[in-house]
């Protein structure tokens, strides 16, 4: 979902009776300064990462680019001066004695860095490349950074990070935190008072005791009557290894109409595009489809504005027989996130295991297509005297570990001149480009005939 509208999703779960947890504080600093448990997002990723040592599926990079004149030297100490604000920045993942994870935060760490000139095109190519270098998460930083001076006024920085620091909400955050030691120079702004470490000690203790509720909800709604997935998944080449991935790039021709049927609604586009997705999958004569999504469980006012990753996966289950239309679907489906939504704190792994049980190393077992918005309206460190403009590097893996199709979504600019970008990420051994090319051609019919009322 577009991170930036939670607020505004607490108040209509309020109005409908639903419980949202409240945004109260009151996460106190941790015993011991040197470890602590992991969180449940950092658990997910650490597990994934010991069955496949060598993935790199949980690599995000970025390519950055300034425009005027800016110092990329000074750009790396201003990420130094970040790193030491933020103990998640500098944390190393260790498998303790008794078989249990935890974090070793350090008291400083270098993080990698390189200058060099080259050409843009060069650039990409050499930044591309260390994406498919995997972090070691007992020894490595989980952060990598590429200067290239690609012009007199222009440098390229790509950044490469590990998923287990990084949720929809870092890269705004760190932009702002980039911004502000950059301007600042050697001066060191105060550390927050609570860290992520604090809020991973927390969330174990206090989940303990509040989880009873989210898992009845997920254990019934998810049970043993759920629907079977129903992406066509037999056009891929089954020889191709799991995490190996192709990606198409679509651009939505009914972008407009998609705000429009919103805007009809009083609904998200999200929402909106979660219905309209549904009816795709179910076109195989499906009565009901599941589709994942990742939502944000940023609710303690000290989480705001953390780097860190707080991210979790919430299951939608939406009917989608032939007589559905859309003026029941698109209903129907808010009334099936906000439900989720409101269960949202029950880590994903704790869903899975309730339900029956999954290895890390397997496809999820409740969906086959997950589906992200991005938030509208990131646009990257804004430096003194540079404009900047940004992209997503493709690390050819999948991108949520061995989901067979993950959707994400870019909305950009307002109005008329409104654009939505769809980054479809498949894995090879479950399909080929035509088919995910296909199913987002169907996508675009299905959300241009909704605003005709034509299903």
């Amino acid at each position: 979902m577009i991170v930036d509208r939670q607020a505004l999703l607490r108040q209509r779960l309020a109005s409908a009776g639903l419980a949202a947890a409240a945004k109260t504080g009151g996460i106190p600093v941790r015993g011991n300064p040197e470890t602590a448990c992991l969180s449940f997002s950092q658990q997910h990723a650490w597990r994934y990462q010991q069955a496949y040592p060598d993935s790199v599926s949980n690599n995000l990079g970025l390519l950055i680019t300034f425009t005027g004149r800016v110092d990329e030297h000074a750009i790396a100490e201003a990420v130094d001066r970040i790193v030491e604000r933020h103990e998640i920045l500098r944390t190393t993942y260790h498998l303790g004695a008794d078989g249990i994870p935890f974090q070793r935060i350090r008291k400083s760490m270098h993080v990698p860095r390189s200058f060099e000139h080259a050409s843009a095109e060069r650039a990409t190519e050499l930044a591309k490349a260390a994406l498919q270098i995997p972090f070691d998460l007992e020894t490595d930083a989980p952060l990598k950074l590429l200067f290239f001076r690609t012009g007199p006024e222009e440098v390229m920085l790509a950044l490469i990070v590990n998923h287990i620091i990084w949720d929809g909400a870092t890269f705004a955050l760190l932009s702002k935190e980039l911004e502000k030691a950059y301007e600042a120079g050697a001066a060191v702004s105060s550390k927050p008072a609570i860290q992520y470490a604090d809020v991973a000690e927390w969330q174990r203790n206090h989940q303990t005791g509040t989880g009873s509720a989210d898992m009845d909800y997920w254990k019934q709604r998810l049970g043993a009557s759920r629907p079977a997935k129903t992406l066509p998944v037999e056009s891929g080449n089954k020889a191709a290894h799991p995490e190996a991935a192709g990606r198409v790039d679509y651009r939505l021709t009914a972008s407009l109409e998609l705000t429009r049927l919103a805007s009809r609604h009083r609904v998200t586009p999200f929402i909106a595009f979660m219905a309209c997705w549904a009816k795709v999958l179910g076109r195989n004569g499906a009565e009901e489809v599941t589709i994942g999504t990742t939502v944000l469980t940023r609710d303690q006012p000290e989480t705001e504005q953390l780097i860190g990753n707080f991210a979790n996966h919430i299951v939608l289950r939406l009917p989608v027989g032939k007589a559905q239309r859309a003026e029941a679907l698109i209903p129907a489906t808010a009334m099936e996130f906000d439900a989720g939504f409101a269960h949202r704190n029950l880590p994903y792994e704790s869903m899975i295991e309730a339900l029956g049980g999954q290895d890390v190393a397997e496809p999820p077992a409740l969906f086959d297509s997950l589906v992200v918005f991005i938030p509208s309206g990131t646009e990257g460190p804004r430096l003194p005297g540079a404009t900047t403009r940004w992209q997503r590097l493709h690390n050819e893996a999948v991108q949520f570990p061995l989901v067979p199709l993950g959707l994400e979504i870019f909305v950009r600019g307002r109005g008329a001149e409104t654009v939505i970008d769809v980054e479809a990420t498949y894995a090879r051994n479950a399909f080929d480009h035509a088919t995910v090319a296909e199913l987002l051609s169907r996508l675009d019919g299905t959300i241009h005939d909704a605003i005709h009322e034509a299903w």
